[in-house]
């Protein structure tokens, strides 16, 4: 399970901060998981496919299948940011818009959804 985790994160393009933020565990757990020294238990493994609706349950559990369901799937190549992170610079920037930002380039997007999934765009995908 090791190795599909892994795959996952690097599929997403995030970091294993990144999942222990989304899916509500320690950093150190993560760590922990990817180095293997411990193995998932079952609350991480409820955490992390409630948080990832797209990921496939029977690949995640035992490599079988495909990494994502297919009905959920959206290729990212083409994804274009939602209508209002365009319109709405304040969520992006936060209500200081100095100069300093304006200097800064966005390296990566992530999107926290109130249902507990989320999307990550790269900096080629935002601009």
């Amino acid at each position: 399970m090791r190795e599909r985790i892994k795959k996952f994160i690097d599929y997403k393009g995030i970091t294993a901060g990144d999942l222990a933020n989304v899916i509500g565990v320690q950093r150190s757990n993560i760590s922990h998981i990817l180095n293997g020294r411990n193995k998932p238990g079952a609350s991480f493994i409820e955490k992390f496919l409630l948080a990832f609706p797209d990921i496939n349950a029977r690949w995640f559990l035992t490599g079988q299948g495909e990494m994502l369901n297919k009905k959920l799937y959206k290729e990212t190549d083409n994804t274009e940011i939602p209508p209002q992170i365009k319109s709405e610079p304040d969520i992006i920037y936060g209500k200081n818009k100095s100069t300093e930002v304006s200097e800064k380039k966005i390296e990566k997007l992530i999107l926290l959804y109130s249902d507990g999934t989320f999307s990550v765009y790269n900096q080629h995908e935002i601009i």
